[in-house]
């Protein structure tokens, strides 16, 4: 232990001297003395994660690259790496926690690969991004590549209905997790587990559901990073604004939010722009001159504000949070920053939860990274890839219980093959009574 903490130390200090800081420009940083800091880089006071976190938005680097490389004797991959920056997603208590799931994970890994399903060598598409210094060029590219995606996995401008389904057609596993105060989420990739993204479980289904799809993105995106852990609070990184915008609009797509806003009676062409328009004509052929005519419609139907309740709606039909919706239906212009300043303290106040407890249909949800544990070692026992006990092993992580494990056994086995018998003979036909 004393050597690990000797190792951090030698790599912070060399952090901080290769960029030009001292010892006292870093105390403010971990709100602790210089003679700490000292400590810290001589190896005799240990250093947390959370003080590690700082220090690298504080440098403008990877946690990673504060972390001493591993030896000989240490695993060298990017989960090793994790539970070194954060040691308390190491610990194993139970299928509910990091540890359990990424243990979850790894069996599905090696369960494909016995039943031969290549689900996790499914490349993604590599998507170039700018290398701005705007936020708003980084949100810019999240809802351009958003659009791009879902061409690509033909979603149309509907719903997603099971976004983690969806991301295991990707070869992206998703799952829910205790994780750590102040962490929302964590996208990890390595190849004895595959790409996998891990959301806080204690957060709502429609939160979570934007969480998948923002760890989708940091995939996309953030190719180099072999983790990143998604905190709550502090100012955004241009991965996280992107990541942000992608989601919405993967879970939202502009044209098909529009159209449903019309069919809630609320029209959408002219929000955007003046209430009177102006149209052109090209000629009718036998000239180069055009003619213009104006267009009022200002008393046109369907010109009414976007309620809470068009809200609310919006959101459940998409399977998303108020606030992204809202967000959403601004960005767009289909609300105005006055109108959307006055749903969120709408939505901020206790008003609109009947509101959203009437409109809303009873939420489903299941775990997909289990369910397709538990049906592939059912498969996999049938064609004697795995054994009785090693299938008891696996119906154990996915949380499958003992009362159920028949049932399942049945659903996966092999249906008789129906006999056919030999059509060699002419049939009999039925004869009449009287002769022709």
């Amino acid at each position: 232990m004393a050597q690990k903490m000797k190792d951090i130390g030698s790599v912070l200090r060399e952090a901080r001297t290769s960029r030009g800081f001292t010892q006292a420009d870093i105390a403010p940083q971990l709100d602790v003395s210089r003679a700490t800091v000292a400590q810290i880089e001589t190896g005799r006071r240990s250093v947390k994660a959370e003080d590690l976190r700082r220090l690298a938005a504080f440098y403008g680097c990877s946690l990673s690259e504060l972390l001493p490389p591993a030896t000989d004797d240490q695993e060298v991959d990017g989960l090793a790496e994790l539970f070194r920056a954060y040691p308390d997603l190491a610990e194993d208590r139970g299928p509910s926690s990091f540890a359990g799931v990424c243990a979850t994970a790894r069996a599905l890994t090696d369960l494909e690969a016995r039943l031969e399903i290549d689900a996790t060598a499914h490349s993604l598409p590599s998507y170039r991004v700018e290398q701005g210094n705007m936020p708003w060029q980084a949100a810019r590219e999240g809802y351009r590549i958003a659009e791009d995606e879902r061409r690509r996995l033909a979603l149309g401008e509907g719903p997603i209905r099971f976004v983690d389904e969806l991301l295991m057609t990707s070869g992206v596993r998703s799952a829910k997790a205790t994780l750590p105060t102040g962490i929302l989420s964590i996208s990890i990739g390595e190849p004895d587990h595959g790409l996998l993204i891990v959301v806080e479980k204690n957060l709502g289904l429609e939160h979570r559901r934007f969480r998948y799809a923002h760890g989708l993105a940091h995939f996309l995106f953030d190719t180099e990073a072999p983790w990143r852990v998604c905190r709550s609070g502090g100012a955004p990184e241009f991965p996280e604004v992107r990541a942000d915008a992608f989601a919405s609009a993967l879970l939202i797509p502009q044209y098909g939010l529009r159209r449903y806003i019309e069919t809630l009676g609320k029209e959408t062409l002219g929000r955007a722009g003046p209430t009177v328009l102006s149209l052109f004509s090209e000629g009718d052929g036998r000239d180069k001159t055009g003619e213009s005519r104006r267009v009022d419609g200002r008393q046109r139907r369907g010109r009414h504000p976007i309620t809470l309740s068009d809200v609310l709606r919006t959101a459940h039909y998409y399977g998303t949070s108020p606030s992204v919706a809202a967000h959403r239906l601004r960005n767009l212009r289909l609300l105005t920053d006055r109108e959307l300043d006055q749903l969120k303290t709408m939505l901020r106040s206790e008003k609109h939860t009947p509101i959203e407890r009437e409109l809303a249909l009873q939420a489903h949800e299941m775990d997909s990274l289990c369910s397709r544990l538990a049906a592939l070692a059912a498969s996999a026992l049938h064609r004697g890839n795995i054994d009785t006990p090693r299938f008891n092993e696996l119906a154990d992580l996915a949380g499958v219980r003992v009362a159920d494990r028949k049932g399942l056994l049945a659903t996966a086995a092999t249906p008789p093959q129906q006999e056919h018998r030999s059509s060699s003979r002419t049939p009999r036909r039925a004869t009449s009574a009287t002769s022709p």
